[in-house]
């Protein structure tokens, strides 16, 4: 089934607007905007004053600067735009002001290690100004301008501060990626402002910091004996992003106005494409909720309800992909006989001893480079065993984005894709096997050399089977039949594809395979009914040669 094709054309007309772009709450309550009540979170954190320094970790786009600024206006004690909302109608919350210190580090200046200083002593002073009305505040190291400003809010209200730090990672990050020479400096300067944080705690009401990743080689996560990691506390699981419930709640109406507009025989069908494409991230090893990527499905509706890939690549999620090339890694290669789910493994502690330097460096082992997929959110937390966690793809669109970002990192070329797309689509939906094989063929050339030499029938068929997912078709991996299990199955237009793949044997012996154990046998009669062709492919790849033969029947 297209659903891409399917969808085009759908709209809404009864939810309220949608922004993917804006993260300021007081944006969303004055302008009217769909906002998803997460403030029931936000009072969980803000209730006691005893337990207060808090560090999350969620991959971009997950809510957290949204969240930062709900933190924002509560602190600042705005009561009026909390009207209606969980905090304000189901607690006895008081909204007490106190002064707040909010720090976005993705605002800094990476240049050289002069401005991102000169970045940080702006951003200190303009805070200070913004807090506690002190415009007066001595330019000095960051560190010490940061101890002064807490100072002077003790003694002027009396009250500790709030203090906010959203992407915290975001500039030592970047500088690691972009090479610069300055990184160590960077992080000192990091280090101090942080343990101006660790030994002023008398002066801080409550601490809040976010980032993608948890770097060890910050000192804050082993000087901060007080900072409560919440990024997999079950609490917290649904806290970033929208759990299905919410789906539901919020965007209930989007839903049962576009089901049947695009194309689909009932609601619930559409609903299951929609979680199929966007839902499956789950932060806790310890809870089963799972939730949806809030921009990608903000994008989805905003879009018309297109079902596309809306995943931003940012430097992070860049990095992670040459990182599966560099270190000659197969996410493929580790599924499982006896199931459809690609998983792999990775070791607890290379999430707590996480250093983006010693991955840099290609010093690094390969369950850091799936700490890195895990924070960038190309992998989610399937369950946890003893001392590992085992990941694997959340859902279609990132599946989607990792195998495009893949084949445009080996083949050198953003654009290679878009024309490949086209072709293949028409070639499948027309049921011409001779053009789908064809364009297989080529999009496999678009791997080095090396990449495919290490391949196995598990790795083929996880690429094999990422070449649909892609192109948003009907595929399903390891279909049961009678006897045995067929690899691949698709379905387009009035078409059914079967499959079996081998690696450096015969095309032959793979059609032999599929006649032999009569895979088309569970699809005669649909065929029948629906009046559908049944083509059976047998297909051969030589990873010496990158040489794809077939035979079809």
């Amino acid at each position: 089934m297209d659903k891409e094709n399917k969808a085009s054309g759908c709209y809404t007309d009864s939810m309220k607007g949608i922004s993917t772009d804006r993260f300021s709450l007081e944006y969303f309550i004055t302008n009217n905007l769909l906002y998803v009540d997460k403030t029931m979170y936000a009072y969980e954190f803000v209730r006691s004053a005893e337990e207060n320094f808090f560090f999350l970790s969620r991959p971009r786009r997950f809510g957290k600067s949204l969240f930062c600024s709900t933190l924002h206006a509560i602190f600042e004690g705005k009561k009026d735009l909390f009207k209606g909302l969980s905090i304000a109608e189901k607690t006895d919350y008081s909204f007490e002001k106190y002064p707040v210190l909010h720090f976005n580090f993705a605002n800094l200046s990476k240049l050289s290690a002069e401005d991102f200083i000169g970045s940080m002593q702006e951003l200190i002073a303009d805070e200070a100004k913004k807090a506690a009305g002190i415009t007066d505040l001595r330019e000095a190291s960051p560190a010490r301008m940061l101890r002064t400003l807490l100072s002077e809010i003790g003694e002027r209200t009396g009250k500790g501060a709030v203090i906010i730090v959203d992407e915290y990672d975001d500039p030592l990050t970047k500088a690691i990626l972009g090479g610069f020479s300055y990184t160590e400096e960077m992080r000192l300067v990091l280090n101090d402002f942080f343990s101006v944080i660790k030994n002023s705690s008398e002066y801080i009401r409550f601490f809040f910091m976010t980032g993608c990743v948890r770097l060890s080689n910050l000192s804050i996560f082993s000087a901060m004996n007080n900072l409560k990691d919440i990024s997999m506390d079950p609490r917290f699981a649904g806290a970033f992003g929208y759990t299905e419930e919410e789906v539901e709640e919020f965007f209930g109406e989007g839903i049962d106005e576009n089901w049947e507009r695009c194309g689909y025989g009932t609601r619930e069908e559409f609903f299951g494409a929609i979680k199929d494409y966007y839902d499956g991230y789950r932060f806790s090893p310890r809870s089963d909720i799972k939730v949806y990527n809030p921009v990608s499905l903000g994008s989805f509706f905003s879009d018309g309800c297109i079902f596309d890939n809306y995943w931003e690549k940012t430097g992070l999620t860049l990095l992670a992909v040459q990182a599966v090339s560099i270190y000659g890694i197969s996410l493929f290669s580790d599924i499982e006989d006896n199931s459809e789910e690609i998983t792999v493994e990775a070791a607890v502690s290379a999430f707590t001893n996480f250093s983006l330097t010693r991955l840099n460096d290609k010093k690094a082992g390969k369950d850091a480079v799936f700490a890195l997929l895990y924070y960038s959110g190309y992998l989610t937390l399937i369950r946890q065993d003893v001392r590992t966690y085992i990941l694997g793809f959340p859902n279609i669109e990132v599946h989607a984005t990792f195998i495009g970002s893949l084949i445009s990192e080996h083949t050198g070329d953003e654009n290679y894709m878009d024309v490949w797309i086209s072709h293949f689509h028409k070639a499948c939906a027309a049921g011409n096997v001779e053009k789908v094989m064809n364009e297989i063929d080529i999009y496999l050339q678009g791997f080095q050399y090396d990449v495919v030499s290490k391949w196995d029938e598990a790795a083929f068929q996880g690429v094999f089977h990422s070449i649909f997912e892609f192109n948003s078709m009907l595929i399903s991996s390891e279909v049961r039949g009678l006897i045995g299990r067929s690899d691949e199955v698709l379905i387009a237009g009035n078409h059914i594809w079967i499959f079996e793949l081998k690696i450096n044997r015969k095309a032959e012996e793979a059609l032999e395979q599929i006649k032999r154990n009569r895979y088309e046998g569970k699809y005669l009669d649909y065929s029948r009914v629906h009046r559908m062709e049944i083509h059976l492919i047998g297909i051969n790849l030589n990873t010496k040669t990158r040489k794809l033969s077939w035979i079809a029947e």
